[in-house]
C-alpha cells in the first residue's frame, strides 16, 4: 500500500507545482515586434517563499529565460534557469537559499509571436480597403499564459496583475483592464499601462 502511495504523489508532483512559492502579483511589460514575430518580456512577481528554499518551480514553455533575481530589503539573489520543456516548466536555481517571507522575483525573457492560436500569437485582419494588418493577440485558457510568460499557471494559484505593452505609437492595444496610462517613449514607441486587475488566475 504504502508504494501505491508513493507512486500516487510522485504523478500529483509532475503535473502540480509545489507549494515552496507562490505568487502574490506580478508586474508584466511586454514588448511585442510585430515585424519579426517575437517578443521580449519583464516581470517582477511579489512571492511568498513559504519554505527556505534554493530553487523555485515554475510554468514556462516555448520561451527563452535570460535573466533570474529575487530581492528584498535591498539584497539580491542571483539566479539561472533550466527549462523543462517535457513537463512545461523552468526550474529557477540560486546561488544560496532563498528564506521564508516576501521577496520579489525578476526575470528577463523572450519568445516567439507563434500562428498556433494559443499564448502570445500572432494573426492578421483585412481593413475597408482591403489591406492586410498584423496583430498579435493572447489566448490563456486553460494553460497557454506559460506560452506568454513565466507563471504560476494553475488556477488555484491566483493573483493580481499589473500589465504594460510597449508598441509602435500608431498602435492600438486593448485589455481586460482599462487604460491607466501612456506615455510616448520616442523612436516611434509608446508603453499602455492597464489597470491593475482583480486576484484572478492566469
Amino acid at each position: 500500500m504504502p508504494d501505491r502511495q508513493e507512486a500516487a504523489l510522485e504523478t500529483a508532483q509532475d503535473y502540480r507545482l509545489p507549494a515552496t512559492v507562490t505568487p502574490e502579483r506580478y508586474d508584466l511589460k511586454l514588448t511585442p515586434d510585430l515585424k519579426a514575430f517575437t517578443f521580449v518580456g519583464e516581470e517582477t512577481v511579489a512571492i511568498k517563499v513559504n519554505r527556505k528554499t534554493r530553487e523555485i518551480l515554475l510554468n514556462a514553455l516555448e520561451l527563452e529565460i535570460d535573466s533570474v533575481g529575487v530581492e528584498r530589503a535591498g539584497r539580491t539573489i542571483a539566479g539561472s534557469a533550466h527549462l523543462l520543456p517535457e513537463r512545461e516548466r523552468a526550474r529557477l536555481e540560486f546561488k544560496e537559499p532563498i528564506e521564508p517571507g516576501d521577496w520579489k522575483l525578476r526575470i528577463g525573457f523572450r519568445g516567439v509571436l507563434n500562428d498556433k492560436l494559443h499564448g502570445f500569437y500572432r494573426s492578421q485582419y483585412k481593413d475597408d480597403a482591403g489591406k492586410t494588418h498584423i496583430v498579435a493577440s493572447t489566448q490563456f485558457e486553460a494553460t497557454d499564459a506559460r506560452r506568454a510568460f513565466p507563471c504560476w499557471d494553475e488556477p488555484a494559484l491566483k493573483a493580481s496583475y499589473k500589465v504594460r505593452l510597449v508598441i509602435d505609437e500608431h498602435l492600438t492595444a486593448l485589455s481586460n483592464a482599462g487604460v491607466e496610462a501612456e506615455h510616448k517613449l520616442g523612436g516611434g514607441k509608446k508603453e499602455v499601462v492597464f489597470k491593475e486587475t482583480i486576484k484572478m488566475s492566469t
